[in-house]
């Protein structure tokens, strides 16, 4: 049976232009490599499940399927539905340890195609070899993964197909980038082609998502490096703590950070802890719209209450120098933002990288910043760019004390 006319029998409904074409590709031959880029919501995971069941049911041969996903998977979900709604095809099934009617980890049918739903492990995934492999919610999954999972195709179909919208960096959203690098057709299409979004929804989006949340979520499009942001969400995760506390660890020292402002933009100190190349955020406070005049005695208290060694400032504005040491003896190192801020970006994005930085969950504005922020940015980056300014460490020391600076 037609592919299209096999999506309209089991699920009653009629595939979009997008689903129709993105249909017969899954179960084109000549097409071995896809990948669907798309907006949530979408309807992609529903025509992989359709794809799925005309492989097993309707293509001649034998066919092993592998459905991959980080946890559940979106695809099997729609094939359960899709067994209640067809009970004659429920009843080719043939597998024990089922929920309900449905084989819960996977399939098989009379005639001896399986269908295999595992997590996105080595362990459950190499050694499976299988003739098709879809990969749900892809950009999701470690690089690793993906290419462990392509190594399982065997036979003539060997076909690969992944699935996600594009809203993390990777594999997925390098081979959405350049497809003819990687060998894949690619299928996109967003939300506002399908009837089943709403106006009313899709005008609820738009005014409550980020430009670049709507455009990776909605219309399934990839964020350009400007858009897309600096910092990893997936690393950054790994660097949030219930709490943070000063940790005493010999040989740390206890440095700071401040990035001037006063509006709309907050003057902001951050606090951190060095233990060799690990950074404990131990404090990060802002004021907004105060003088200079105001708050430096309050940030030289603070600054002597941490018993901080090292301050590094942003040198902009210059009319901000040298009002904090009126009040304390602790050295104050001014830094040429223009000059240096590439490079304090990149170390701050090294330490989230390699997760050797420390950050309490009750840092919000912090970690929303960081989460958001993005190169070229003019504004809500005052305490990401206080965080840059304490962890930073110049290629060439600083002096034992700062360089004398002239104002003219």
């Amino acid at each position: 049976m037609d592919i299209c006319e096999f999506f309209k029998r089991v699920t009653g409904l009629t595939p979009t232009e997008d689903q129709e074409r993105f249909l017969r590709a899954l179960t084109d031959t000549a097409q071995p490599k896809l990948a669907a880029s798309c907006g949530r919501q979408t309807g992609k995971s529903l025509c992989s499940a359709v794809a799925v069941l005309w492989w097993v049911f309707e293509y001649p041969e034998v066919v092993d399927v592998l459905l991959m996903s980080t946890m559940d998977s979106y695809v099997y979900d729609h094939i359960e539905k899709l067994f209640h709604r067809n009970e004659d095809l429920l009843n080719e099934v043939v597998a024990e340890g089922v929920s309900g009617l449905v084989p819960l980890r996977g399939f098989q049918v009379k005639k001896g195609s399986r269908v295999h739903v595992r997590g996105a492990t080595n362990k459950q995934v190499r050694g499976l070899g299988v003739d098709i492999a879809i990969i749900d919610e892809a950009a999701e999954i470690p690089d690793l993964m993906l290419t462990t999972a392509l190594g399982n195709l065997r036979g003539q179909i060997s076909k690969y197909v992944m699935l996600s919208t594009p809203h993390k960096t990777g594999l997925f959203t390098d081979i959405i980038t350049n497809p003819k690098k990687f060998g894949f057709n690619i299928f996109m299409w967003s939300a506002l082609k399908c009837s089943w979004q709403t106006e009313e929804l899709l005008k609820s989006k738009k005014a409550m998502m980020s430009s670049q949340q709507y455009k990776m979520e909605v219309l399934g499009q990839i964020l350009s490096s400007e858009e897309r942001a600096l910092f990893s969400t997936k690393h950054l995760d790994l660097c949030i703590y219930e709490t943070i506390s000063k940790e005493n660890a010999p040989h740390s020292t206890i440095e700071a950070g401040i990035d001037w402002g006063f509006d709309p933009a907050s003057t902001v100190l951050c606090i951190t802890e060095r233990i060799f190349n690990r950074r404990r955020v131990l404090d990060i406070k802002g004021w907004l719209k105060k003088p200079i005049e105001e708050i430096a005695p309050e940030i030289a208290k603070i600054l002597e209450a941490y018993n901080v060694t090292l301050v590094k400032a942003d040198a902009r504005p210059t009319a901000y120098k040298h009002h904090v040491e009126k009040y304390t003896k602790i050295p104050i190192y001014y830094i040429e933002g223009n000059m240096h801020k590439d490079a304090m970006l990149s170390q701050l994005q090294r330490k989230i990288r390699q997760h050797t930085l420390e950050i309490s969950q009750g840092e919000l504005t912090l970690i929303t910043q960081l989460r958001k922020y993005r190169k070229g940015q003019t504004g809500g980056d005052d305490y990401a760019d206080a965080l840059a300014l304490s962890c930073y460490e110049p290629a060439e020391p600083l002096e034992s004390r700062p360089t004398p600076t002239v104002i003219f």
